[in-house]
C-alpha cells in the first residue's frame, strides 16, 4: 500500500498516558488494558478528552518495547495518585505524517514508508513516533475501515 506522506506543523497536546514495557506480540492486549486504565482515570478525575487514543513508541528493542498508551486531554494534568497514569505532552513542531488505512498489523509498513520519506527528503527524525487511532474498531468491526494517523517528529528546519 502506498502512503501519502506530508510534513506539517503540529501543536503540543496535553495527554494522559500509561507507560508499559511489552513484547511486540503482546501490544494489542497491553494497549487495551493500558488505555482502559487511562480512560477510567480520566473519567474518575473529570478530565475533558480532546481526541482519539494514541500509542507513542518510546523505545523498540529486539525483545521488549517501551510504549505510552494515552488520550489527549483539554488541559495539562499532574500525576495520578496511583502513579500509573500521568500527565505528559505530545511534542509540537514539524512532523512527518501519514494516514494508514486498514489493519493494525500493517502499521509497520506505514512507519517504514515515513522513515524512507524522511531520509529521501534529507530530514532528521527527532523523537518518538506516535499513532492516533481515528476509528474505533468497536464502531467499525471491518479492519479495512480502520484509519490510523502516524506522526514522526522532525528536527526543525
Amino acid at each position: 500500500m502506498a502512503h501519502a506522506i506530508t510534513k506539517k506543523e503540529v501543536a503540543p497536546q496535553p495527554v494522559l498516558v500509561a507507560t508499559r514495557r511489552v513484547k511486540p506480540a503482546e501490544i494489542a492486549t497491553t494497549l487495551a488494558q493500558a488505555l482502559g486504565c487511562v480512560f477510567a482515570h480520566a473519567q474518575e478525575q473529570g478530565f475533558t478528552l480532546a481526541g482519539p487514543p494514541f500509542t507513542r513508541y518510546l523505545e523498540k528493542g529486539p525483545e521488549l518495547w517501551t510504549i505510552e498508551a494515552g488520550l489527549p486531554v483539554a488541559a495539562h494534568v499532574a500525576a495520578s495518585p496511583s502513579g500509573d497514569v500521568r500527565g505528559e505532552t505530545l511534542p509540537g513542531g514539524l512532523a512527518a505524517t501519514t494516514t494508514h488505512a486498514g489493519s493494525y498489523d500493517q502499521l509497520d509498513q506505514a512507519h517504514a514508508a515515513i522513515r524512507q520519506w524522511i531520509e529521501a527528503e534529507g530530514l532528521t527524525a527527532a523523537g518518538a513516533p506516535w499513532e492516533s487511532y481515528i476509528t474505533d474498531p468497536g464502531d467499525y468491526p471491518d479492519p479495512k475501515d480502520w484509519r490510523t494517523e502516524i506522526f514522526w517528529p522532525l528536527a526543525g528546519r
